[in-house]
């Protein structure tokens, strides 16, 4: 694909994000309809209101607009405003709630990411290039149980010998401002939130170099007396890359998905403990506000992926742009 060509792409993957915020946008505020007697109820909660209350506040929050006008006035809040409204909890803008959290959250899933590929590919590769010995049974171990552990065991029995056992690590909290605790108090999570994805990007890793190594060309290469590493790393690793990007796709999510079980059992004040004390509390407005995070993080990381794939493999953005 020429440079116009991959332009062309990523402007087309860019633009499709328009349709996609607006389509979770829409899900993101009906969220409040199914909430039993309505977003007025999770206000009220178990309080006795009179009927003149309760019709003010429907009027306050525009409750008594029909459903388009509704999410019209709350799209241009969000966007022009920069207002998700407030939390029913604490009354404090869920804006200023959820950017007091997020960095914590990004620290925790970008350091799970990082650590599950940096250590990850090397041991599938290596794992693969060891096929049958020792090494690689090692690793298919490793893959079975710690892609099988839930994340909340994991992160138990780490807490528990690690911190509690052996002391090396901080039983909970992030630490205070300073640089080394901060990383000290935030390394033990980061690794527990990294091995399951690590397990899945050995697996996936392992699986597509075997296929690689198996190919005419490995063969043909090696024959022609190219070294080994060369053979390996440019030749069949170049190849294997494109499920390995899916499996970083996928990884976005998982590390996502399991930081709420980090941060519970750490005592971490990020976005994963916000969710589940916001549902636990009904507060609708947090909950859509996170709900847009969490969807514009996976939108996002998919993205990305899709414009990886047309820079590794042109093919694949040259069929997908002509599709």
């Amino acid at each position: 694909m020429s440079r116009s060509g991959l332009l062309r792409y990523v402007l087309q993957r860019l633009l499709l994000l328009i349709p996609l915020g607006l389509l979770v946008s829409i899900f993101v505020f009906l969220l409040s309809s199914i909430v039993p007697g309505g977003p007025v109820a999770a206000m009220i909660g178990d309080h006795p209101l009179n009927a003149v209350t309760i019709e003010a506040l429907r009027h306050k929050y525009h409750l008594d607009q029909s459903i388009p006008h509704q999410y019209w006035i709350w799209l241009r809040q969000a966007i022009v405003h920069h207002d998700l409204g407030r939390s029913i909890l604490t009354e404090t803008p869920v804006t200023t709630t959820i950017s007091s959290r997020i960095w914590l959250t990004l620290t925790l899933n970008v350091g799970g990411i990082l650590f599950a590929l940096v250590f990850g590919i090397p041991l599938g590769v290596l794992a693969a290039v060891r096929r049958g010995r020792a090494l690689d049974r090692i690793t298919v171990a490793f893959t079975i149980f710690a892609g099988n552990a839930p994340a909340f065991v994991v992160s138990l029995v780490a807490l528990y010998f690690f911190g509690l056992k052996l002391g090396w690590f901080p039983l909970f909290g992030e630490g205070t401002a300073d640089p080394a605790d901060r990383i000290h108090h935030l390394a033990l999570p980061v690794i527990v939130l990294g091995i399951a994805g690590m397990a899945l990007i050995m697996r996936i890793t392992r699986a597509a170099m075997i296929e690689q190594l198996d190919q005419d060309y490995i063969v043909f290469a090696r024959a022609r007396g190219l070294p080994a590493s060369r053979v390996v790393l440019v030749h069949g690793f170049r190849n294997a890359l494109i499920p390995i990007l899916t499996a970083a796709g996928l990884l976005f999510i998982h590390v996502l998905t399991g930081s709420a079980f980090v941060e519970a059992v750490f005592g971490l004040p990020g976005l994963g403990s916000l969710l589940v004390s916001s549902v636990q509390n009904v507060d609708i407005p947090v909950i859509q506000g996170l709900v847009i995070v969490i969807a514009a993080w996976i939108i996002l990381a998919n993205t990305l992926i899709d414009i990886a794939y047309a820079v590794i493999d042109p093919r694949v953005g040259f069929e997908k742009a002509e599709s």
